[in-house]
């Protein structure tokens, strides 16, 4: 039996050398030589930050005054106050080298990168699943279109879902949904509008027992799809904690106000 650091490790890396003169090795960033490079590992290192608020199609009217009022000595001006459907964490911002990544994992050929995403999703699914105090949630993929999973070779979000569940923060609920509505070419009205069609024995059974579930997508833009999903599970009677997603089009500003520096 080899020792520790022995010939093994080093019989890894020749093999994965020879292998890169017929594939050479390259992260999406272009630096070569690695499937990953440290900085872009980095980026998947990154706490999950909260983006809801950032989401057009996530705000639900909360609050409506046709003149200024007095609460609790704040004055509130006429208007509307929004809140958000539901919690979305994400891991920053869809630009930059993890567009390069997300864009070569879901597009590019380089599913293996699914495999280093999940773990870095798993915080995240672990912070929704400690508010609601659920121990194991189902987590369910957004469904892609079926000319989608044709040419990529694979349903990235159900293989995510996978992975997330090697990490013991829930398990994998691949539930029969398909989209109904396209976004491309539409304005913003009809991307708010988006539907998810759910159906089987499967949906109906975690219905049954009011099962907590995660939404898991990998770029959240305004919302809309995270909305539909949200629309078609807790109509059949699921529990929905909130959603992980990759990254997102747009990260709040930080808060700011005399709290702030506390």
């Amino acid at each position: 039996m080899a020792a520790h650091g022995g010939p093994r490790p080093r019989l890894r890396e020749v093999i994965a050398q020879t292998c890169a003169l017929v594939a050479p090795r390259q992260c999406p960033c272009g630096q070569e030589g690695t499937w990953l490079c440290a900085q872009c590992a980095t980026l998947l290192e990154a706490a999950p930050l909260r983006v809801e608020s950032s989401c057009d199609a996530l705000q639900v009217l909360a609050a409506a005054r046709v003149r200024e009022e007095h609460h609790d000595g704040l004055v509130l001006p006429a208007g509307v106050d929004h809140s958000p459907l539901l919690p979305v964490l994400a891991l920053g911002e869809y630009g930059g080298n993890l567009q390069r990544l997300v864009l070569a994992w879901k597009n590019g050929g380089m599913l293996h990168l699914g495999a280093r995403i999940a773990p870095a999703l798993a915080p995240a699914v672990a912070q929704l699943a400690a508010a609601a105090d659920v121990a194991a949630p189902g987590l369910v993929p957004v469904p892609s279109r079926r000319s989608a999973r044709l040419r990529r070779g694979e349903d990235h979000t159900a293989e995510l879902v996978r992975a997330l569940e090697r990490t013991d923060t829930g398990h994998a609920l691949l539930l029969r949904t398909r989209p109904t509505t396209a976004q491309d070419g539409q304005g913003a009205r009809q991307r708010r509008a988006r539907r998810i069609h759910l159906s089987g024995r499967r949906a109906r059974a975690a219905g049954r027992r009011s099962e907590p579930v995660i939404i898991v997508d990998d770029v959240v833009t305004t919302g809309a799809t995270l909305r539909g999903m949200h629309e078609a599970l807790t109509t059949a009677g699921l529990q929905v904690l909130g959603a992980v997603v990759v990254a997102a089009a747009r990260i709040p500003p930080p808060p700011t106000g005399p709290d702030t520096t506390a």
